[in-house]
């Protein structure tokens, strides 16, 4: 299935499709938990950041998408660099919120992410252990470190389901 980016119909700036309600009430949560100050409507001054939440503070844009990656990588990857902001793009399925990162540092992107939480911190963590970064939420923005922010498998599923309690368990995704 071959989804083009649409566009704007104001401007020729590309944008993603938009999201369904319960995509966008999840990026104004994480936008929330990230905190700082909050753009609803990026657009005005990042072209083709439509729907988007920019925390200038943070350097950070947050997008929702329905595609299936790596579609909007492309034109998220082109306001990362234009505008020197890192991406975080959500993607929300029937079964899961996962999220793509872009780092405006790195060349490639992180992908499958899941939501982490704990003590009122948001992090990132890659699917497996497998030597990718692990990636923190914070007031300076989005950091990237090789240590994982629990110290077991207990305590990686009980910040998984606190960041994303809607997620359906692995048994009913057969």
């Amino acid at each position: 299935m071959n989804m083009p980016i649409m566009l704007r119909p104001t401007g020729d700036a590309p944008t993603l499709p938009f999201v369904r309600e319960a995509v966008r009430r999840r990026l104004f949560a994480i936008a929330h938990q990230i905190g700082g100050l909050i753009d609803f409507q990026p657009q005005q001054r990042l072209p083709g950041a439509e729907g988007g939440i920019l925390l200038m503070e943070r350097n950070l844009l947050v997008l929702g998408t329905p595609q299936f990656r790596p579609l909007g990588w492309d034109l998220a990857e082109e306001i990362a660099v234009r505008h020197g902001l890192d991406i975080l793009l959500l993607r929300f399925d029937a079964y899961q919120a996962t999220f793509d990162i872009c780092m405006h540092s790195l060349s490639s992107w992180l992908s499958h992410y899941h939501g982490w939480s704990t003590d009122g911190e948001l992090w990132f963590v890659p699917p497996v252990d497998d030597g990718s970064p692990y990636v923190k939420a914070s007031e300076y923005g989005l950091l990237l470190t090789d240590h994982p922010p629990f110290a077991s498998a207990r305590q990686r599923e009980a910040g998984l389901a606190a960041a994303c309690p809607w997620n359906a368990p692995k048994e009913l995704r057969a």
